[in-house]
């Protein structure tokens, strides 16, 4: 969702060194799951989809409690001459998490002019109230605030965003192959993600299976592919189990890059609200984001596909809880109706 603030960074610094200074995530409890797929704790593979073409480096920031990984980053900072930094965060980021970061990366960079910091907020979190004002907008629009604090201010309008995520030669050769070599080059693919990163924006397995046979049955020239990651395994088994002639599983087998030119040649994609669906939408695909009521409708969905995702309505919703469902039942996901997916599904089929 970051896509189209990247581009804009490097349409307003053109010939500028552009370095990104990120970390995984500072969540403890997803920590371990990030690195899991990733590849290492210190590991992005999903910022090579933005490389060379849109960042020229990335810094890993690792650890933000040992001071001598913050020290190391500092002094490696320190023999840059810096022009500028732009935060990308979220659109109504809470102010007291805000001014933590402009006062870190203020120290980090030496006090280099930064950009991204000054958007609407609260102090506290207050997204209801900012919903209520028509200050809550959708993720993609958080990283792009710095435009609007240049000296003259920019603006952007949503038509002239752009979600250039490029996977290397390697990466879609693999693809090609991978196609060739089960037959589907040509094929009308669906993608099915039924995993998540977090048990509770997972819809059903049972789910996803009843959706897939009527898939199948529905459309006989189909054949559906199941993507994850290798903690994925066991459920992309289950649905392959259900029709080994025309459902086929890179859970686990393939990369972030090489699931992006995969993604190149599939139809359309279905599954749980995560990584996946956005990395399909900016790919091209149709995508049915099947999404959890963490966050307010029109905030996390799919940008090119926001008319397309599935909600259940439930009164603890929004409940802005990442980690966890805060009453235990998820009943945005479990009582969320397999009828009102097919229906999508047909609208694109």
């Amino acid at each position: 969702m970051a896509a189209p603030a990247f581009a804009k960074v490097r349409e307003t610094f053109p010939g500028r060194r552009i370095i990104l200074l990120t970390i995984q995530t500072t969540e403890k409890k997803t920590q371990q799951l990030v690195a899991a797929y990733a590849g290492g704790h210190n590991s992005t593979p999903w910022v090579n989809l933005i490389m060379p073409h849109l960042v020229d480096d990335v810094v890993v920031l690792g650890s933000i409690t040992s001071w001598s990984n913050i020290q190391s980053i500092r002094e490696r900072f320190a023999g840059l001459s810096l022009e500028a930094a732009v935060l990308m965060l979220d659109p109504c980021a809470p102010w007291l998490g805000r001014l933590k970061k402009v006062l870190f990366l203020a120290w980090v960079l030496r006090g280099v002019p930064m950009y991204g910091w000054r958007g609407q907020g609260s102090l506290n979190g207050d997204r209801a109230g900012l919903k209520m004002q028509g200050l809550l907008r959708h993720h993609v629009h958080g990283p792009l605030q710095f435009l609007s604090e240049l000296l003259p201010p920019r603006s952007y309008a949503n038509v002239d965003l752009k979600f250039d995520l490029r996977p290397d030669a390697e990466a879609q050769a693999w693809a090609n192959a991978w196609l060739a070599k089960h037959g589907l080059l040509g094929r009308r693919l669906v993608a099915i993600a039924p995993g998540a990163i977090q048990p509770h924006k997972q819809w059903p397995l049972e789910s996803f299976k009843v959706l897939l046979l009527r898939l199948l049955s529905g459309y006989p020239d189909l054949a559906v592919v199941v993507v994850g990651t290798p903690n994925d395994r066991e459920i992309a088994n289950e649905l392959y189990a259900e029709a080994p002639d025309r459902v086929f599983s890179v859970a686990g087998e393939s990369s972030i890059p090489q699931s992006a030119a995969l993604f190149k040649h599939v139809y359309l994609l279905v599954g749980n609200d995560g990584g996946a669906m956005h990395l399909g939408d900016a790919m091209g695909c149709k995508v049915i984001s099947i999404v959890p009521g963490i966050e307010y409708p029109d905030s996390i969905e799919p940008w090119h596909n926001k008319d397309l995702a599935v909600r259940w309505a439930v009164p603890c919703a929004p409940c802005y809880s990442f980690t966890s469902c805060p009453q235990g039942h998820r009943r945005c996901m479990v009582d969320l109706p397999v009828d009102l997916v097919w229906a999508q599904c047909q609208k694109i089929l």
